[in-house]
C-alpha cells in the first residue's frame, strides 16, 4: 500500500504530465483557428471591385485587340499585375487565344495562345 505522501505527490506527478499536454493542444488549436480565418483568401468578386475598369471595359480592350467571339472571361495573377482574361475564339482564323487586359489601366499587356 502507497502511504498519503507518496500518493499525493504521485498524483500531482500524473496530474502536472497530463495537464501540460491538453494545455499546448488546446492553445495550437486556438491559434490555429484565428490564423486560418485571416488567412481567407480574397473572392474574385471582390479583386474585380478593387480593380478601376470594369469587366465590360477589359472585353472591349480586348476585342479591338483581337476581334472575335469571347467565350470566357477570368481574373488571374500574371506578370506580378491582377489582370483579365479574355479568352477570344479569333475572327481571321479561329484559334483560341487569351487576351490579358490590366485591371487598373485597361491596356492590353499581351496574347497567350
Amino acid at each position: 500500500m502507497i502511504s498519503t505522501c507518496r500518493r499525493s505527490t504521485l498524483v500531482r506527478r500524473i496530474l502536472s504530465l497530463l495537464i501540460a499536454p491538453v494545455l499546448v493542444v488546446l492553445v495550437c488549436s486556438t491559434v490555429g483557428t484565428f490564423a486560418a480565418n485571416e488567412i481567407e483568401p480574397e473572392p474574385a468578386a471582390a479583386k474585380a471591385a478593387s480593380g478601376k475598369i470594369s469587366q465590360q471595359q477589359a472585353t472591349q480592350a480586348a476585342l479591338q485587340a483581337l476581334p472575335g467571339k469571347v467565350t470566357d472571361v477570368t481574373i488571374e495573377k500574371k506578370r506580378g499585375k491582377n489582370v483579365y482574361v479574355i479568352e477570344i475564339v479569333a475572327d481571321k482564323d479561329g484559334e483560341e487565344t487569351d487576351v490579358l487586359v490590366d485591371m487598373t489601366s485597361g491596356a492590353v499587356l499581351g496574347v497567350e495562345h
